[in-house]
């Protein structure tokens, strides 16, 4: 077995990618605190909304692909796919999470409470829960095989609620203002500084979600490798344990 901790280290490149984000990160809390115009309406609460929509379509992003790579672990039954299905739920319920820290933020200035019963509040809380739940059922299984079907079924059930969270603005009753970034062409309703602003911290947000996956992936594999390892080895020597056992 090779060395585990030469293994476990993080590539050059990797670690040059984590030095890059925090020059961009520092560019997209300028450009959102300093850079891009109050709101007419908002004022300087406008710019909670460049940190919230942000993480919130990371958030999504991770979410479905949680499920599409616990669906190819369905179909090809590579333990690689479970490996970053796991990895990519692990950021969904931290964006998940703060996409809620940002609602509730954004919340208390404006309606003087932190949680309304609001109805896109209220499905990211639950797909949050499922997510905890993710994480319970795997805990519960011990057979790699099984754990990564069953996971994969509760990653699908949790993707399949997204297109609910993204229009519940529009389908339901609700406090959360409507979308400004119209998906099927109809328009844009912000300001060009506004927008550059929320696209670009959306951009430093994908990239450290990319960032995490990759590394988190990475030490993923290396420990399925050593279990792997492990089992083998634990085979090995089990005649020679048995063969004392008979003398």
């Amino acid at each position: 077995m090779s060395d585990a901790s030469e293994r476990l280290r993080r590539p050059a490149w990797l670690r040059v990618w984590g030095v890059a984000l925090v020059p961009l990160f520092g560019t997209g809390a300028y450009l959102g605190l300093v850079w891009s115009p109050q709101d007419v309406n908002q004022g300087n609460l406008i710019r909670i909304m460049y940190a919230h929509v942000s993480v919130a379509w990371i958030g999504f992003l991770a979410v479905f692909l949680t499920a599409l790579f616990g669906s190819l672990f369905l179909w090809r039954g590579k333990r690689r796919d479970d490996v970053v299905s796991v990895a990519s739920a692990e950021l969904a319920l931290l964006f998940s999470s703060l996409t809620i820290i940002g609602g509730m933020t954004y919340s208390r200035p404006t309606l003087n409470t932190f949680w309304t019963w609001d109805a896109k509040l209220t499905l990211t809380a639950l797909m949050v829960a499922m997510l905890v739940g993710y994480f319970i059922v795997r805990g519960l299984i011990d057979d790699p095989v099984r754990r990564g079907r069953v996971s994969a079924v509760v990653a699908i059930v949790v993707a399949a609620s997204l297109p609910f969270n993204y229009l519940a603005a529009e389908w339901f009753r609700t406090l959360h203002p409507s979308r400004a970034i119209a998906l099927d062409g109809s328009g844009v309703t912000m300001a060009p500084e506004m927008l550059l602003t929320l696209l670009f911290n959306t951009v430093v947000a994908g990239l450290v979600y990319g960032w995490f996956l990759v590394d988190r992936a990475r030490l993923g594999h290396v420990e399925a490798q050593l279990e792997q390892e492990r089992a083998e080895l634990e085979l090995q020597s089990a005649p020679t344990a048995g063969g004392v056992v008979r003398v």
